[in-house]
């Protein structure tokens, strides 16, 4: 998922935040179906972004093994080391 797909997930999150709000203060019954509805929409894309996060996290964390690797696996042994001077 792009960034820009995550944008308008957090902004329909935010939306849907007001929307219950605004709900709990006219209906006043937290409990009525539309608003448990609305909260489970929102509940949906909590998680769908706490996905992309932690997927997002993961990728940054393999970037960092593999440049790790590369810079390993580039440096030169102690022998080597030793041979050019």
């Amino acid at each position: 998922m792009t960034a820009v797909e995550t944008t308008e997930l957090v902004a329909r999150l935010e939306q849907l935040q007001k929307r219950l709000c605004k709900m709990a203060n006219d209906i006043g019954n937290l409990t009525d179906p539309e608003i448990l509805a609305v909260s489970e929409e929102a509940d949906r894309l909590i998680v769908q972004l706490q996905r992309l996060r932690k997927e997002e996290s993961n990728i940054r964390k393999q970037s960092g093994i593999f440049a790790v690797s590369a810079v390993l696996s580039a440096a030169k042994s102690p022998e080597e080391v030793g041979k050019q001077r």
